[in-house]
C-alpha cells in the first residue's frame, strides 16, 4: 500500500537554494542516495477514482534535519510517470527538481513549503478530499504531526495539472 508519508513525490532541486535559507538550529545532512527507480500504486479512492500507478527514475535526494524537528529535502529531479491502471493511459513529467522545507510548529503540526516540481497525492482522509496534482511552482500545506494527513492547503502558485482528470 502507498504510505501516506510518501504522498509527496518530490524530485528535488538545487542545494544552493537551501544554503541561502538554512535555519539557525544545528543541522545534519544525509548523503544523497541515488534513486534508481521507484514504483507505487495508490488504491482507487485515494488520489483518483481509479488505481493510480506512479513510477520514477533517476534523481538524488538529500535530507537536512534540524534539532527543532524541522527539515529540508533537496536534490535533483526525476522522471515521473502517472498511469491509470484501468485504461493504461499515462502522463509523464521530466522534473527539474525542487526544494521542500518542513517547519515543525509549536502545536505539533508541520507546515510544508514546497517549491519547484512536486507531485502530491491527497487521500480520502485529507481535508481537501482525494486527488493527485502535479505542481510546478509553490505549494504550502499544513499536515498533522505524523505528516500523514493534509489538514489544509494554504497557498499555491504557478502551474498545476490535475492528474486524475488528465488520465480519465
Amino acid at each position: 500500500m502507498f504510505g501516506k508519508t510518501v504522498r509527496r513525490l518530490s524530485p528535488l532541486g538545487a542545494i544552493a537554494a537551501l544554503l541561502l535559507v538554512a535555519e539557525p538550529a544545528s543541522a545534519a545532512a544525509s548523503k544523497p542516495p541515488e534513486i534508481q527507480a521507484f514504483s507505487v500504486s495508490v488504491p482507487a479512492g485515494n488520489g483518483c477514482a481509479f488505481q493510480l500507478d506512479i513510477t520514477g527514475t533517476n534523481g538524488q535526494l538529500t535530507q537536512i534535519s534540524f534539532n527543532n524537528g524541522s527539515f529540508f529535502n533537496v536534490g535533483k529531479g526525476v522522471l515521473l510517470t502517472y498511469t491509470n491502471h484501468t485504461t493504461g493511459k499515462s502522463y509523464t513529467v521530466n522534473t527539474a527538481g525542487s526544494v521542500d522545507r518542513f517547519v515543525h510548529n509549536a502545536d505539533g503540526t508541520y507546515t510544508a513549503y514546497l517549491s519547484g516540481h512536486n507531485g502530491y497525492v491527497y487521500f480520502s482522509t485529507d481535508a481537501t478530499g482525494p486527488r493527485a496534482i502535479q505542481y510546478t511552482g509553490r505549494l504550502v500545506v499544513t499536515t498533522d504531526s505524523t505528516l500523514s494527513n493534509t489538514l489544509s492547503v494554504d497557498f499555491t502558485s504557478g502551474q498545476s495539472v490535475d492528474i486524475c482528470a488528465a488520465l480519465s
